[in-house]
């Protein structure tokens, strides 16, 4: 789950680093089909799986205020089972239907980035999950991709901790139910996230 929360925070950092596109004052949409957000997790400290979720959104407006949306319910770890219990266990998705990610942005600071260039920047980001708003420092790679698309990926690893939306509660229960000796409560997150205006 915190892998998804980084996931989501870090796309929505990207974003705000996609508004240097021909004007300062732009309204950028989330391009979701050429976008992902994933999360890896460990079980028995050796076996790796990786999980995304199918549906997300988000925009950045005039004012470089930065929102996206994570349908919790949409979470896909490629086994139905997991995903039931992801959704009705650590997300509680009848009081959490979204993951939420803001933040904001200097749109006039990327202006002069050239397309086919790509920059690295610090974003500070809240990410509100479980009823939990917690904010994140991260590192970002934005890259232009024409004047009016860009691509925000994470530059190095990012890591949630479950503790810190107070999951680990949660998280214990899927290790009992699946019969494992640990589920690991900190977790890597990736993501891809494309804005277009």
């Amino acid at each position: 789950m915190n892998k998804i929360k980084l996931s989501v925070s870090a796309f929505l950092i990207l974003a705000a680093t996609s508004l240097f596109a021909n004007s300062a004052l732009a309204h950028w949409t989330l391009d979701a089909e050429n976008s992902n957000i994933s999360y890896g997790t460990i079980k028995n400290d050796m076996i790796g799986e990786s999980n995304s979720f199918k549906t997300i959104s988000g925009t950045i407006d005039d004012n470089g205020h930065i929102s996206i949306d994570i349908a919790l319910a949409t979470v896909d770890t490629q086994l139905e089972l997991r995903d039931t219990r992801m959704r009705d266990i650590v997300f509680k998705i009848a009081e959490n239907a979204n993951a939420k990610l803001t933040g904001d942005m200097n749109l006039q600071a990327h202006n002069d980035q050239e397309v086919g260039t790509s920059r690295v920047i610090e974003a500070t980001i809240a990410l509100e999950l479980v009823g939990e708003k917690i904010e994140l420092d991260v590192m970002l790679l934005v890259t232009r991709l024409a004047e009016n698309k860009v691509m925000v990926t994470p530059h190095g690893v990012i890591f949630v901790d479950a503790d810190d939306y107070e999951l680990a509660p949660a998280i214990e229960t899927l290790r009992e139910l699946a019969g494992l000796d640990t589920i690991a409560t900190v977790v890597p997150m990736s993501f891809y996230l494309t804005f277009t205006n």
